[in-house]
């Protein structure tokens, strides 16, 4: 038997190896990511307050009123038309920022660290820092117009610039990391092609249009999915700066759910409206490989 045994160990000696480095991992996924995202899904078809009795079935019903309530309906406009703006701004500028730091300039290597470190920053802290900017009386905001001789802006009361500043916000905590992405891509494309371009005439423009563009290709499939996905589940920034105002213009579905939730007890509505955010999060990355996957057969 212990033959038997011993002969097992050793023939399935580097599966058994395998296993044992990435159990743990595996282990931690299942308690931390799956076991949440299957209670997240069921209870979108239960009704339960968290604390009392049981989760009662209810099946569609939490759907049902998800789509017939127009506050979750523009709550979901929100979180896609601010969503999409903060991933429109954020790639854009990591675009144009990574061709800069791929230029021979002296420093790269500075700026490539500061444009980094916003992003493990606290948004506790950053986001206060950007509140008190914003204040009507004091904020060093509002001191900078009145220096020039405009009038103090209350920015908590207009959707435009709480809007505005959540984009910009978003854009200085992410731009760091989207554009090392794009550098690296930068980096990779063969060099010979820009030389072949330049010698058949092709402008800085042209260059970047007919080499770089269609070298990033790839790269941009990876920024545009992972993207998606963060500026589907944004919430905490919204919380922070703006808590959905004014009057609910920057409500957005993510930090519905989270009110639902840890603050209403809602966890059946909570789980519909994270369903909902994820089936449109697979449907948009969906459209976008599609519409990848097309140009490349073009």
């Amino acid at each position: 038997m212990k033959t038997n045994k011993s002969s097992f160990l050793l023939r399935n000696r580097e599966p058994l190896l395998a296993l044992a480095i990435i159990g743990p991992f595996l282990l931690w996924y299942l308690i931390i990511n799956l076991f949440p995202l299957v209670t997240g899904f069921l209870l979108g078809f239960m009704e339960w307050n968290g604390l009392t009795a049981s989760p009662k079935w209810v099946g569609l019903n939490n759907l049902k009123v998800f789509f017939e309530t127009p506050s979750y309906l523009s709550s979901l406009w929100k979180q896609l038309y601010i969503g999409l703006l903060c991933l429109t701004v954020n790639v854009a500028v990591a675009f144009f920022l990574a061709l800069l730091l791929n230029m021979p300039l002296r420093g790269r290597g500075f700026f490539r660290s500061a444009f980094y470190i916003p992003s493990i920053t606290s948004v506790a802290t950053t986001t206060a820092v950007l509140l008190s900017l914003l204040q009507p009386q004091g904020g060093g905001l509002n001191g900078f117009l009145e220096t020039i001789g405009m009038n103090p802006i209350i920015w908590t009361y207009s959707p435009f610039w709480m809007t505005f500043w959540i984009v910009v916000y978003y854009t200085w905590r992410s731009v760091g990391p989207t554009a090392i992405i794009w550098l690296a891509g930068l980096q990779s494309i063969d060099p010979t092609l820009y030389e072949v371009g330049k010698i058949d005439g092709a402008g800085r423009w042209q260059l970047i249009r007919y080499v770089t563009i269609p070298g990033l290709r790839p790269i941009a499939a990876y920024i545009m999915i992972t993207g998606i996905i963060a500026v589907m589940q944004m919430w905490d920034l919204v919380m922070l700066i703006s808590r959905g105002g004014p009057t609910g213009a920057t409500d957005v579905l993510a930090y519905r759910v989270y009110r639902d939730g840890l603050q209403s007890f809602n966890l059946g509505m909570a789980g519909a409206s994270s369903l909902v955010l994820g089936v449109l999060t697979l449907l948009l990355s969906f459209v976008y490989l599609r519409i990848f996957l097309k140009g490349e057969e073009d």
